[in-house]
């Protein structure tokens, strides 16, 4: 019962963050390519590549937004399809690595310093990117607690 609700858990928060992350990076590309670009390199043709870029991110959470979503009714629906605790364990350590995927970048710029005087990296200990640094290794806990729990049970 516990690695029941651990699953669901996981996937709704997934689903949840992963919408989230669709939102902002596909429909605010330039709002997020501002926290990664400083001031003085916006005015760079660079700069509107890069957040047309950015968008790419919002489809990659998006792939996995829908994926948590179909797990999470095929559950709730009672469906046999992902019912086994050895298949919900990957799929639940396959969204840990997604949310770790995006964690992992920010600490090597968190340990040198976050942005420099020449406008290189992006501040992680505020704004926006602080949310997407501590909800990601949330993230990346609950899904490897979720998984573990399947496997346990």
């Amino acid at each position: 019962m516990t690695a029941d609700i651990a699953y669901v858990v996981a996937l709704t928060a997934s689903l949840v963050w992963f919408t989230m992350g669709f939102r902002y990076f596909a429909f605010q590309a330039e709002t997020a390519a501002k926290v990664m670009v400083g001031r003085p390199h916006r005015d760079s043709p660079v700069f509107r590549t890069y957040a047309a870029g950015v968008r790419f991110l919002g489809g990659f959470n998006a792939a996995f937004a829908l994926m948590s979503l179909l797990l999470l009714v095929c559950t709730l629906a009672g469906s046999e399809l992902f019912d086994d605790a050895g298949e919900r364990a990957i799929v639940l350590f396959v969204l840990a690595a997604a949310h770790f995927s995006q964690f992992l970048p920010n600490v090597p710029v968190l340990r040198n310093g976050e942005r420099h005087d020449d406008g290189a990296f992006w501040p992680v200990r505020s704004g926006p990117m602080l949310m997407i640094f501590v909800v990601d290794l949330a993230e990346t806990a609950v899904n490897l607690g979720a998984g573990v729990a399947q496997l346990a049970a």
